[in-house]
């Protein structure tokens, strides 16, 4: 439990932790005197920092906003991250990171992984939209997290895909991608999963394709929000997609809940971006919440 987190040399369990994963970082976020979300407890080892609670929208105090800081140059052969974030009842977190996250070239054989440890309590909700992942030649990364989500908890789980360094020429040419996600409720019952896997290297038919040398940059959006329109937000969606000429996008409704699961191609990064800050302001307004606010970076 991330509660457990707070002092290694107290902590026989994080201790072992610790030992067997160096890459960590755990926050818990609670509720204050004044019903504000604020970061309850956390711990980070190298390369991870966790930037203070902010409140970006003076009129949404509930609501608060956390960066994730990570100083390493990237994911390297055999680097394992894991990220723990734990949401008590009735909380509201955004969060994301500074920069995007590089993983390097390695050999056939090694791989890196990021693992995300998730749990989302009654009422509460989570927003995470982090920055791409850039995938280099020869890169191999699995990506997996595991989410559970209480029936009134809500969820807004964005990510971008760069298949290369695009202005190198570099397209495609990464070894694996690899991204899993299972959502569960409290009692351990799968609501639905989420799986993607990409073989770049020496596949002629991405490389080749009109549609990928046009739109490379894969994204997609996960979004459950209880008692909310989602059928008038997918028609919503669908009509802005259609109005540009540098994206494709489609969504289809999640099994067991009433979420929303959108894909999209995008001809560059910014395109993609604003459109999942459109997905996001969308789903707010039908939520009734505040809208969103400027995110620096």
């Amino acid at each position: 439990m991330v509660a457990e987190l707070i002092n290694p040399s107290m902590n026989p369990t994080l201790v072992a932790l610790d030992r067997a994963s160096q890459n960590h970082l755990a926050v818990q976020v609670g509720l204050d005197q004044n019903h504000q979300s604020f970061v309850q407890r956390q711990y980070a080892t190298y390369p991870f920092r966790l930037s203070r609670a902010l409140r970006l929208d003076p009129t949404d105090a509930h609501r608060t906003y956390l960066y994730i800081m990570n100083s390493s140059p990237g994911l390297l052969a055999g680097d394992a991250f894991q990220i723990s974030v734990r949401l008590s009842d009735c909380t509201a977190l955004y969060l994301t990171d500074q920069s995007a996250t590089k993983v390097h070239q390695m050999a056939v054989d090694q791989r890196a992984c990021i693992h995300y440890d998730v749990e989302i309590g009654s009422g509460a909700s989570l927003e995470y939209v982090p920055e791409p992942i850039i995938l280099y030649r020869n890169a191999n990364l699995e990506q997996t997290m595991r989410v559970t989500l209480a029936p009134t908890g809500s969820l807004f789980l964005s990510d971008i895909m760069v298949p290369g360094r695009l202005a190198r020429g570099e397209c495609f040419h990464f070894h694996r991608y690899v991204n899993r996600l299972n959502v569960y409720t409290p009692d351990g019952a799968l609501l639905f999963a989420d799986a993607m896997q990409l073989k770049g290297q020496g596949q002629q038919h991405l490389t080749s394709s009109p549609l990928f040398a046009t739109h490379p940059i894969l994204a997609s959006v996960i979004l459950v929000v209880p008692n909310a329109d989602l059928q008038a937000l997918s028609l919503d969606l669908e009509q802005l997609a259609q109005a540009q000429t540098d994206l494709t996008a489609a969504s289809s409704p999640l099994p067991n809940c009433n979420g929303l699961l959108v894909r999209m191609m995008a001809s560059n990064v910014p395109i993609a971006k604003a459109y999942i800050n459109d997905v996001l302001a969308r789903m707010r307004y039908l939520n009734g919440q505040p809208t969103l606010p400027a995110v620096p970076k």
